[in-house]
């Protein structure tokens, strides 16, 4: 995958993660919708599932933009030494 197309993914997923993180439809929200279980608001349940998408999302944007290793790291000692004698 090319630089660009994960750069592009990178910067998706945190325009994503921003537009859930500013939840202005909950405001109203919250107060009609019952507790969930008998025991959580409904804001705090969406905030536990956002932390776990969050957790998610920077697994993937890590991965995304950590660099490649460089291909000579995985050479054998052996194949160095033939390399430098020819």
């Amino acid at each position: 995958m090319s630089f660009k197309v994960r750069l592009a993914l990178v910067i998706l997923i945190v325009l994503v993660m921003f537009i859930l993180h500013n939840s202005f439809w909950l405001w109203d929200l919250d107060s009609r919708l019952p507790l969930l279980f008998g025991f959580m608001p409904f804001a705090y349940s969406y905030y536990i599932g956002y932390t776990i998408l969050a957790v998610l999302a920077m697994r993937l944007i890590i991965g995304l933009a950590w660099p490649d290793p460089p291909e000579d790291l995985f050479e054998q000692p052996e194949q160095k030494k033939q390399v430098e004698t020819r």
